[in-house]
C-alpha cells in the first residue's frame, strides 16, 4: 500500500469540508454516503467503512520489512 495525494480541502465557517472528486471516485463514495474519521498522533484518517482502530493503525503505519 502506498500513500496517494488526493488534493486539499478548505474548512468552511460552518465546519464543513468537501471531499475531493478523485477521492470520491476512487472510493466509490456517493453523495449520501457516510465516512468515518480517526485521529492518531495528530494524523487525521478518513475511511469509507468502520474499522477496528488497532487494525487501522497497523495497516496505515506498518513498517516495511
Amino acid at each position: 500500500m502506498e500513500a496517494k495525494f488526493i488534493g486539499k480541502a478548505k474548512l468552511t465557517k460552518q465546519g464543513q469540508l468537501t471531499l475531493p472528486q478523485e477521492a470520491r471516485q476512487d472510493l466509490k463514495i456517493d453523495a449520501e454516503s457516510e465516512v468515518y474519521w480517526y485521529e492518531f498522533n495528530g494524523i487525521l484518517i478518513l475511511v469509507k467503512d468502520l474499522v477496528n482502530l488497532k487494525e487501522l493503525v497497523n495497516l496505515v503505519f506498518k513498517k516495511k520489512k
